[in-house]
């Protein structure tokens, strides 16, 4: 119903092995883990950066509004935003920035 590009991308976030994905997601040859069917598929580069971006905002959220989530894990998101920084927009970093400044 919402279309193909952004029933990939939700499928895409829904279903990241985010432990086995992130390590490696800024890479070229980066694959998306699925941890619905434990298979790994290529991820062209526009989904790559649709999946960072959401990434971004949907944490950052968790950190602006949660002041113990930004405690507890502040240190541990700026360095997965900082090895997704070639995927963001320039906004997404900023507002990565913004909220976690040096964690």
């Amino acid at each position: 119903m919402i279309g193909a590009e952004a029933e990939a991308i939700v499928y895409g976030y829904a279903g990241l092995d985010r432990a086995a994905g992130y390590p490696r997601f800024a890479d070229t040859d980066a694959v998306l883990p699925d941890r619905f069917t434990g298979t790994a598929r290529p991820a062209d580069p526009r989904l790559r950066r649709d999946l960072a971006e959401l990434t971004a905002a949907n944490e950052l959220d968790l950190a602006a509004h949660d002041p113990a989530f930004r405690d507890r894990f502040g240190a541990e998101l700026l360095g997965l935003l900082t090895r997704l920084r070639p995927l963001l927009t320039a906004a997404a970093w900023a507002d990565c920035r913004a909220v976690l400044g040096d964690a």
